[in-house]
């Protein structure tokens, strides 16, 4: 394995807490999609991998792993009638008020990646726009070098075209970045890119089980990092 020198994160799951930021939401925005109609949003719900009884995102779950035109392509497959331009609009209401929840203190860890010469950025399948809002919100914005959305230019993970295009951006090779993810996407895309290093971490949604095979190494979370690249 070649020397690390960057860091490709994901976003939620890895950085952020899913369900802590995003349930409310998602209930919210189906509630707004079919008011009053429990069958349809318990459709909703299950195609797009969430559990209506906990409140929690499924591992593999499209909401969590894809990218909104995913999931518009898994609704519209139970309901064709419904407007995608509705459903973002709604989406849009849903979510724009919530807050992201980290992880850690995220400023204090990533900091300390910087002072190791560390370059770092973020891989999401979310959009770049609200990405960037939500780092500056939790005052790390700054400590990326590069941040990269479903809709940056480059085909959406599973694709590695995200971290090469992170690798471009800050001049390294892709056996040089380790990617950190916490689901099947984040480490397919990793291994589709041709990493240094695959970390998956048990932060989000999908169990031991199902990114196991596809990583390096399994961590709890992003705070065990630092000792797997010493």
């Amino acid at each position: 394995m070649s020397k690390i020198k960057g860091i490709a994160f994901d976003k939620d799951g890895t950085l952020i807490d899913f369900d802590a930021s995003w349930a409310a939401g998602f209930r919210a925005l189906i509630n707004s999609i079919f008011p009053n109609n429990i069958k349809h949003q318990n459709i909703l719900a299950n195609a797009a991998g969430f559990n209506t009884a906990t409140n929690k995102f499924l591992g593999g779950s499209i909401f969590v792993n894809g990218t909104t035109q995913d999931l518009l392509d898994v609704w519209l497959s139970f309901f064709p009638e419904l407007n995608s331009e509705m459903v973002l609009e709604k989406s849009e209401v849903a979510f724009n008020q919530l807050e992201p929840v980290p992880l850690c203190n995220l400023y204090n860890f990533l900091s300390k990646l910087r002072t190791h010469g560390y370059f770092l950025g973020v891989i999401t399948n979310a959009a770049e726009a609200p990405t960037l809002i939500q780092l500056e919100k939790l005052g790390c914005l700054d400590l990326f070098d590069k941040v990269i959305g479903c809709d940056s230019g480059y085909d959406p993970k599973p694709s590695g075209s995200s971290i090469l295009g992170f690798c471009d951006a800050v001049g390294i090779t892709p056996s040089e970045v380790a990617m950190v993810g916490d689901s099947t996407h984040d480490l397919n895309a990793g291994q589709n890119a041709g990493v240094g290093l695959n970390v998956g971490v048990l932060s989000g949604p999908a169990s031991y089980e199902q990114i196991s095979d596809i990583a390096d190494i399994v961590l709890d979370n992003i705070l065990s990092l630092h000792k797997v690249l010493k």
